[in-house]
């Protein structure tokens, strides 16, 4: 059972503006956990059996024991992304899901690059050894660059529509940031089947894009992503990797999807039919037996 309350508040001080340009000095636990978690924090019981942890300094989601996997979600994605998948690994795996810190880095620092270094982070600050690194999106991208730097504290890697061969644009239009119509109708895009994503998921997106510091944040790491390619990088991670793509993505269409495999050295690519860019979450049913399988042979 999980039950986490933050005092709540929509008003943002000039701390908040501030935080843009500097990193914020953070004094208590509840500031640090309203401006990394947001309104992304599980405030009721979740189906899944996460516990919610925090130090002073990172904030994540945990399930099992065993060996460990780190499951980094994508702008706007949340644990519930893994949720499935996680619970299905939690008899034999230690399942995490760090707060990226999407939404209280300085704007400068708003790259995929940085978030593979917050990665680092987290497993030193934890103590994780020898992790298995999972990733949608632009959590897929931060995973790979740490992959990249640290290869000797992973075991393998699990991609999920990744960002680091492609430009990952915000649609044109975002800007009415009023119109909660339009916000749902872009979120429902990134899935194939958009029934999927439920009212209370799309308030917490239209909430927080009302801020415009946070959205800000987002536009550039929107942008970094044309920039934190990692093309011939990829050749030189040996890592076991496995690779899921949407049939039916439209955000990184699955062309991209052959370009990993053909870089990954050692990789293997699953194609999910009437899937878009979360198959994790889209797909959880089919995702998890060849995780299982992967995560055995590794």
């Amino acid at each position: 059972m999980l039950r986490v309350v933050l005092q709540q508040g929509s008003d943002y001080s000039m701390k908040d503006i501030l935080s843009l340009f500097v990193k914020s000095h953070i004094t208590t636990d509840a500031e640090f956990l309203r401006q990394r978690v947001r309104d992304f924090l599980p405030t009721q019981e979740n189906p899944f059996g996460f516990n919610f942890k925090h130090t002073s300094h990172h904030a994540w989601m945990e399930i099992g024991q065993g060996k460990t996997i780190v499951f980094s979600p994508g702008l706007f994605g949340s644990y519930r992304n893994f949720g499935r998948i996680a619970s299905a690994l939690s008899a034999t795996h230690r399942i995490l899901v760090p707060f990226l810190p999407l939404y209280d880095l300085p704007i400068k620092e708003c790259t995929i690059k940085s978030l593979g270094t917050y990665l680092e982070s987290f497993c030193e600050d934890l103590a994780l050894k020898d992790v298995t690194l999972a990733g949608n999106s632009m959590g897929g991208g931060a995973s790979l660059h740490y992959a990249l730097k640290n290869p000797e504290n992973v075991t393998s890697i699990i991609l999920f529509a990744s960002s680091g061969l492609s430009f990952i644009p915000m649609r044109k239009g975002f800007m009415r940031l009023k119109d909660r119509d339009y916000i749902k109708e872009i979120l429902s895009d990134i899935f194939y089947d958009a029934n999927l994503l439920s009212e209370a998921e799309i308030d917490e997106v239209f909430s927080l894009i009302q801020n415009k510091e946070q959205l800000l944040r987002c536009l550039s790491f929107t942008r970094s992503t044309k920039h934190d390619l990692l093309h011939e990088k990829l050749r030189t991670l040996s890592r076991p990797t496995l690779i899921f793509w949407g049939e039916n993505d439209n955000v990184t269409p699955k062309h991209y999807a052959h370009e990993f495999h053909a870089l990954l050295p050692n990789s293997e690519l699953a194609i999910l039919p009437e899937c878009g860019h979360v198959p994790c979450y889209e797909k959880a049913e089919e995702c998890i037996p060849i995780i299982q399988r992967f995560i055995r042979q590794h």
